[in-house]
């Protein structure tokens, strides 16, 4: 809704500075061509963020079950219901795979592969282990993947907080500029130094173009995905 407002603006800044209408008509359908990607890359933003805490509480929740009792099994339904949409696809998939006798290490590395931080599959293969062999020592392990993942979260979350600081700053800095914009525009026509109104409404219109721009590139800052590709066991 906010950056709906900003291009709101734009349009009008435009009009006071008494652009022509062809210029005009040039930048509300330019406002209006970028509207859906502003709205994509906020819906991006919002689903990655959504898909990111319920991954880490799954984990988080899984790993606490498997330390009471190290049944893969037992454990994915105890957390299975916590989960929606495609995670809970992907672990219904494996506890169907476990029912009906297939290899439990298959629907783990599948889970895995949909899941490829290497943080899930360090956690996946390590309760592999512990089901399949048995030790007296496992806990350690598991804790020490606990504050992995609550590090994970915690490093995420400042990073995105950066990014959408950096995003608010470009966009403050935009206002700013149309700001003193204007009061060159009052200053100019106050000294009569225009000789060209021609020139001038274009070098206007390039300028308000450009904030557009600017808004829009700040706006896909946000748009990337929250686990980074370097993070990743299979490179997508």
């Amino acid at each position: 809704m906010l950056i709906i407002v900003q291009l709101g603006i734009t349009i009008l800044l435009g009009y006071l500075f008494g652009l022509p209408y062809q210029y005009l008509i040039i930048l509300f359908i330019l406002s209006v061509l970028l509207t859906p990607f502003f709205i994509h890359f906020q819906m991006t933003w919002n689903k990655e963020e959504s898909e990111f805490y319920e991954l880490t509480d799954f984990l988080q929740q899984f790993l606490v079950s498997f330390k009471q009792h190290p049944k893969i099994y037992a454990s994915l339904l105890e957390c299975s219901e916590n989960t929606h949409d495609q995670l809970n696809k992907q672990i219904k998939q494996w506890i169907i795979g476990i029912e009906t006798g297939g290899h439990p290490k298959q629907f783990a590395d599948e889970f895995v592969r949909a899941q490829s931080h290497f943080i899930v599959s360090n956690l996946i293969h390590l309760m592999l282990a512990v089901e399949n062999f048995g030790t007296f020592n496992y806990h350690e392990g598991l804790e020490i993947i606990q504050d992995d993942i609550e590090d994970w979260i915690e490093d995420t979350t400042l990073f995105k907080g950066e990014q959408i600081s950096t995003k608010n700053r470009i966009q403050v800095l935009a206002l700013f500029a149309c700001g003193i914009a204007w009061m060159s525009h009052s200053m100019l026509f106050r000294t009569d130094l225009i000789q060209t109104m021609d020139f001038y409404y274009f070098s206007l219109f390039v300028f308000l173009a450009l904030i557009l721009l600017t808004l829009f590139f700040s706006q896909k800052i946000i748009s990337v995905p929250w686990i980074e590709r370097n993070e990743k066991l299979w490179k997508s």
